[in-house]
C-alpha cells in the first residue's frame, strides 16, 4: 500500500515539474519573441538617426513635391544666392519629358501647359512664350550634366516653392492643385503613423501653420514647413482654410469630327445632336507654302464664310481651322527660329480671325522627331490663348506621345 501512494506521489511530482517545464518554457519562447520585436524596433529607430545624419553631413537638399519625398537622378544644387538647381534628366521626369537641348546653340528648350520657355547657356534672361524675363540663375554645366536654375522655373511648370535652409528642404507645390492650410491650436506631435509604436518626427508649436494632406475623424495626415509628413491629432488643429481650388482639366473630351460638313462652299441646314459630344468641323483655312509663309486657302472675311460660321454657331459645331502643308518637314522642323516663325504666323491668323480651334494636317510627316518638336512648341503658344490644337494622325505617328501633348487627335 505504501509503495501504491508512493509512486502516485512521484507520478504528480512528475506531472508538475512537466507542468512548470511547460510554462518556463513559453515564457522563455515569449520572452525571446518580445526581446527579437524590441531589437527590431532599436535598429530601425537607429537606422532613421544614421539616414538623418548621413544626409545632413552630406547637405543634401530634399526635395518635396506635394505630399511625396521625391528620388532624384541627380543631386539637387544650391549656389551662394540660395538659387537651386535641378538636372535637366530630372525635369524631363517631373515636367517635361520632350525637354530639348540644342547643343549646337547651347540653348534649352521647355514646355509646359500653357508656356514654352528658351534658356541660353551662361545668360541671365530667359524667354517665356516670346517675353524676355530676367532670372535669378542660369543654365549651367556641371560634371557633364546640365543643371536648369529651377528656382526660375516656377513663371514655366506653374509651381510655387518654399527653401527650409535649416533643414536643406526645398518644398513645391503646384498651382493647379488644391491647397488648404490648418493652424496648430496646442502643441503637438507629428508621428510617421497612427500606430502604437509610431516615430515621433518633430513637436509642432502652437499656432504654427501646417499643410493640410488628408483630413481624418481621429488623425489628420499634414505637410510641415521643414518638409516632414506625418500624422497630427484633429483635434489639435483648426479647421482647414482652403487657400487654392483644384484647377479643372481643360482638355477635349467625347469629340464628334463632323468631316462630312467641312467644305465651307457648301450649304447645311442647320443640324441637331442631343449627344454631350463636342463638335468639330475642320474646313482648310490656312496652308504653309514651300517659303514658310501662311496663306488663306479661303477668303475668311467673304460672304460664304460668314454663312458658314452662322450656321456652325447655330447648330453648336467648332470650327478647327485646318493647316495645311506639303512640302519637307526636315526644313520647316530644322531650327527654333524656323519653328516659331511658322507658329506665330498660324497664331496670328487664327487670332485675326477669331477662331478658337486650329487643326495640325500636314501631308506628309517625313521627319518625326521634327514634327512632335513642331506641335510641342505649338502647343503652350495656344493653350495660352484658349486655342484648342488638334492633329490629323498618321501611320508612322505615335497617337499615345500626340495625346500627351495636344488637345485631340482624330
Amino acid at each position: 500500500m505504501k509503495s501504491q501512494i508512493q509512486n502516485l506521489k512521484n507520478t504528480n511530482n512528475i506531472k508538475r515539474n512537466s507542468s512548470k517545464k511547460k510554462k518556463k518554457f513559453k515564457n522563455t519562447r515569449l520572452f525571446k519573441i518580445l526581446r527579437i520585436a524590441l531589437l527590431i524596433i532599436i535598429i530601425l529607430f537607429i537606422f532613421n538617426i544614421i539616414l538623418d545624419l548621413f544626409h545632413k553631413k552630406n547637405n543634401q537638399l530634399i526635395l518635396i513635391i506635394g505630399d511625396k519625398k521625391i528620388s532624384l537622378k541627380n543631386e539637387m544644387l544650391i549656389d551662394e544666392e540660395e538659387n537651386i538647381y535641378l538636372s535637366k534628366d530630372d525635369i524631363a521626369n517631373l515636367y517635361d519629358e520632350n525637354i530639348y537641348y540644342n547643343s549646337t546653340d547651347k540653348k534649352i528648350i521647355t514646355t509646359y501647359n500653357k508656356h514654352i520657355a528658351v534658356i541660353e547657356m551662361g545668360k541671365s534672361t530667359m524667354s517665356v512664350n516670346d517675353t524676355i524675363t530676367g532670372i535669378k540663375g542660369k543654365l549651367k554645366e556641371e560634371d557633364g550634366i546640365l543643371y536648369l536654375p529651377f528656382s526660375d522655373m516656377d513663371i514655366v511648370y506653374d509651381f510655387e516653392y518654399d527653401y527650409d535652409s535649416e533643414n536643406k528642404v526645398v518644398i513645391v507645390d503646384s498651382l493647379s492643385d488644391a491647397l488648404s492650410e490648418s493652424v496648430v491650436l496646442k502643441n503637438a506631435k507629428l508621428k510617421d503613423s497612427t500606430g502604437i509604436f509610431a516615430k515621433k518626427l518633430e513637436t509642432i508649436k502652437k499656432g504654427t501653420y501646417v499643410t493640410i494632406i488628408e483630413k481624418g475623424d481621429k488623425y489628420t495626415k499634414v505637410r510641415t514647413s521643414s518638409g516632414n509628413i506625418g500624422y497630427i491629432k484633429t483635434k489639435k488643429i483648426s479647421e482647414p482654410e482652403i487657400k487654392r481650388e483644384t484647377m479643372a482639366s481643360e482638355n477635349l473630351t467625347n469629340v464628334k469630327i463632323l468631316t462630312e460638313y467641312s467644305i465651307v462652299e457648301s450649304n447645311y441646314e442647320v443640324i441637331s445632336d442631343n449627344s454631350n459630344d463636342t463638335l468639330i468641323v475642320t474646313p482648310n483655312l490656312f496652308n504653309i507654302d514651300t517659303e514658310f509663309n501662311v496663306n488663306k486657302v479661303i477668303d475668311l472675311e467673304g460672304n460664304k464664310f460668314e454663312v458658314y460660321k452662322e450656321w456652325a454657331n447655330q447648330s453648336s459645331v467648332n470650327i478647327a481651322a485646318e493647316v495645311t502643308f506639303d512640302g519637307s518637314m526636315n526644313k520647316l522642323c530644322s531650327d527654333y527660329i524656323t519653328r516659331t516663325y511658322v507658329i506665330n504666323s498660324i497664331y496670328t491668323e487664327v487670332v485675326k480671325n477669331r477662331l478658337n480651334m486650329v487643326c495640325i494636317n500636314f501631308e506628309s510627316v517625313d521627319d518625326i522627331e521634327g514634327f512632335y518638336r513642331f506641335v510641342i512648341e505649338l502647343t503652350p503658344r495656344f493653350k495660352e490663348a484658349g486655342i484648342k490644337v488638334l492633329v490629323k494622325y498618321k501611320d508612322n505617328l505615335n497617337k499615345n506621345r500626340l495625346n500627351k501633348i495636344v488637345d485631340y487627335v482624330y
